[in-house]
């Protein structure tokens, strides 16, 4: 069997496998809130839910995405089992439409290599977020890896639109933006990539910032995400002071808030350094700049999300294989044990049960960032040293 009908096989089981999966549980936590969020929109609208809660911290077009499939499963207590699988449905089909963008980029570039993206093609750490979790964190990074293909490929405006569009189903894209804005201003086409981006984000994001900018951008932009279970906010935890005890999801001690703060304060200008640094990269070596900046958040990340780890695995994979690889493998292991207990064990069908068995999984998330704190360390320096004409 020639490679690519090989990965594309590979890709077509996982896919089916995804689906049974979708079709047949429940999934983690985030789809009942998703759920909750969904009926609220359905039945007050968006904005209300904006300003109704602090919980909803997501963009306008995930919102009516929700109440579309809401509607879509039988308004008014509708069945959840087809809002599950429906909420989960897009993040499959993204990873199917990632493992195509990468056939094409290979068709292009030579690059990843074929095990590598037959590794992807049937990553577990896929499988368990867009099978199982529900959420929309794998279409985002679709949308962020067509727009680093356009970098590679030299396509200003269909960069613009896929990051605009990466913008529109999460914010942290937004972190991203001096990598693509710097990159392109170095090669003199910044209007025909920062149009269509800037014109999709407003579009997008017009509703709440014209009706209620203050709650969008305090409670969406500023989202700092659950402390206490990944990295620096973790191993401040084990330290036992009551300042950084407990796992916060909304509602962050002062001294935590501190922190959380002065992480952010590291990580943006560590990435506004990494992008000047590099605007003048070769088009693929692109990949390997949005690997570091990855690096760089996930290292300092002021708080986490298990279903976040599929954020690195397209730009990993071609920037480097075997870092993939080992980000793979760690992930996939801290994943399944993450799922694992708070669905109580085999067979999943939901997992809810996500506090009381944090003893239990929190601690395995280490693995894959020790492996990004690795790559960080290794690689950063090297990244950061360029030359004229830097060799891929």
């Amino acid at each position: 069997m020639k490679p690519r009908s090989f990965v594309l096989s590979l890709a077509l089981l996982s896919l089916a496998a995804k689906m049974y999966c979708a079709a047949t549980t429940l999934g983690a936590v985030d789809v009942g809130i998703f759920y909750s969020f969904a009926r609220s929109i359905y039945e007050g609208g968006l904005i209300e839910l904006y300003k109704g809660t602090q919980y909803f911290n997501h963009t306008p077009l995930v919102g009516w995405f929700l109440e579309a499939i809401y509607a879509l499963s039988g308004a008014k207590g509708g069945d959840a089992q087809v809002f599950a699988f429906l909420l989960r449905l897009p993040a499959i089909l993204a990873d199917m439409a990632s493992v195509l963008t990468l056939l094409w980029l290979r068709e292009k570039t030579g690059r990843p290599a074929w095990w590598a993206l037959a590794l992807f093609a049937a990553s577990p750490v896929a499988f368990m977020v867009s099978g199982y979790h529900g959420n929309v964190d794998s279409v985002m990074a679709m949308f962020v890896l067509m727009a680093a293909v356009a970098c590679a490929t030299e396509n200003a405006i269909f960069c613009g639109l896929a990051f605009g569009l990466a913008c529109n189903v999460k914010i942290v894209p937004l972190l991203l933006a001096p990598v693509f804005v710097f990159f392109w201003w170095k090669r003199g086409r910044l209007v025909p990539f920062g149009a269509p981006s800037a014109l999709c984000i407003l579009t997008g994001w017009s509703l709440p910032l014209l009706a209620i900018p203050t709650i969008f951008l305090k409670d969406v932009i500023d989202y700092g995400s659950v402390w206490g279970v990944w990295g620096i906010p973790y191993f401040l935890r084990l330290t036992g002071n009551p300042a950084f005890a407990g796992i916060q999801m909304f509602e962050p001690t002062r001294a935590q808030s501190a922190v959380m703060l002065a992480l952010k304060l590291i990580i943006i200008p560590s990435v506004i350094v990494i992008a000047w640094r590099r605007r003048d990269v070769e088009p693929m070596q692109v990949f390997k700049t949005l690997a570091l900046v990855w690096a760089v958040f996930f290292v300092l990340a002021p708080g986490f999300g298990a279903q976040y780890l599929v954020w690195l695995a397209p730009c990993f994979l071609v920037a480097s294989e075997f870092w993939f690889a080992a980000l793979t493998i760690t992930s996939s292991i801290a994943l399944f044990i993450f799922y694992n207990a708070i669905s109580n064990g085999m067979p999943w069908m939901m997992g809810f049960n996500l506090l009381s068995t944090a003893k239990i999984w929190v601690r395995w998330l280490a693995l894959p960032w020790a492996v990004l704190t690795a790559f960080l360390i290794c690689h950063s320096c090297a990244y950061l040293r360029i030359r004229k004409n830097p060799t891929p």
